[in-house]
């Protein structure tokens, strides 16, 4: 039996015509897009740009420049420089405005909300903050790049690029030229939809500590952090630097008992209990909590079989899966389905998720297995 220990953060002729129609559509936005497209450019070349496998103490850097057009799409040419080699690349990919926090004004006057018996705080004449999160690859599919550029315009990109038959992992470091600037639409903020409910919480990525020049070691461990960080701005609107979290961890992965110690420590609401059902009641459990928004800390057995730590943050019912946060943005997926035959799911006979850390207000346990192990369990009976 696979146990489930629940913290609460209180914190989807006719045919002649049609053709005539969709015509004039493409040749419309070729016309809008060919008017409204605007350079940018990448420059990552900042220390710290690494390969990171295969292993060994290699550089990586890269010089994109190109256009975004009116519907966010990039078109971007350059050079990747392995090891001072420089490769010509032509890529192609999408940008998008995500929510990341907001910006409070010097001595802004905080405003109080009551959730349920816990404070929410924002403050008087604040702003919403964006990154911008990029994604890129070229088409003959030998590359794919992820990456965030903020308000400052420092970010970076990371992900796989295959060279003379060699895949290298690489991760780069620098800035960009009019990118913040141009990409439009406010797309982070999902339509409630009948049967679904989604929270403003902000977005964070635990690969802002290597754009930062924390160290690529510090960013790929930090999940637990920076789902810290995302909770605490939830609940009071302060902007937490991750790598201050970091330091306050004794620079070291933060387990859900640490997470507990800091958000006392922080003032973010939260409870620590179990909770005793079936995959069903654990759902439904979970989605009360967002109904009275409250967002969930979790942490999952990842799929490489490491603690993974992740923000629930709100449902799709229809769709049965839930939303999520995921501080990974390298290989991280924002969807958690209900059940195993969705891909990433609730429970696996393989130990996908090993946890669930929600509100509870005392002591029941929550002990179940995976569809796949139950059956196997009934078999090895009969």
């Amino acid at each position: 039996m696979k146990k489930i220990w629940v913290i609460g953060v209180i914190g989807i002729l006719i045919c002649s015509v049609g053709l005539a129609i969709a015509q004039d559509q493409t040749k419309e936005y070729a016309a809008s897009t060919a008017t409204t497209s605007k350079q940018i450019t990448l420059c990552l070349d900042k220390p710290g740009g690494l390969v990171i496998e295969p292993s060994g103490d290699r550089t990586a850097q890269a010089y994109l420049s190109g256009t975004i057009d009116g519907k966010n799409c990039l078109l971007l040419a350059g050079t990747i420089t392995i090891d001072d080699t420089p490769y010509a690349v032509d890529l192609e990919g999408k940008a998008e405005k995500i929510f990341v926090g907001w910006n409070v004004p010097k001595d802004a006057k905080p405003i109080y909300r009551d959730l349920h018996g816990k404070t929410m705080t924002r403050y008087e004449g604040a702003t919403r903050m964006y990154a911008c999160a990029v994604e890129l690859s070229d088409k003959s599919n030998q590359i794919s790049l992820k990456g965030e550029f903020f308000e400052d315009s420092i970010g970076g990109l990371h992900g796989s690029v295959v060279i003379d038959e060699t895949k290298y992992e690489v991760a780069f470091r620098g800035t960009s030229d009019g990118l913040i600037d141009e990409v439009v639409h406010d797309p982070d903020q999902p339509m409630d939809a009948r049967g679904s409910k989604y929270l403003d919480v902000p977005q964070r990525s635990q690969w802002e500590l290597y754009y930062d020049g924390h160290g690529y070691d510090a960013a790929s461990r930090a999940c637990g952090e920076t789902c810290a960080a995302m909770l605490e701005e939830y609940w009071n609107s302060n902007s937490p630097d991750i790598w201050d979290i970091w330091v306050w961890n004794g620079y070291a992965p933060m387990s859900p008992t640490e997470a507990e110690l800091y958000f006392d420590e922080v003032d973010v609401p939260c409870y620590k209990g179990d909770y005793q059902g079936s995959l069903l009641s654990t759902i439904n459990h979970v989605m009360q909590r967002i109904n009275t928004e409250w967002p969930l800390y979790i942490t999952e057995e990842s799929q490489w079989g490491n603690c993974h730590a992740v923000v629930v943050r709100g449902y799709h019912d229809t769709q049965q899966n839930f939303a999520l946060w995921d501080p990974n943005t390298w290989t991280g997926t924002n969807l958690m389905s209900w059940y195993d035959w969705q891909g990433r799911h609730l429970l696996t006979s393989k130990r996908m998720y090993t946890r669930i850390y929600a509100e509870m207000t005392s002591g029941l346990t929550d002990t179940f297995t995976s569809v796949k192990e139950q059956k196997s369990k009934n078999e090895n009976k009969k």
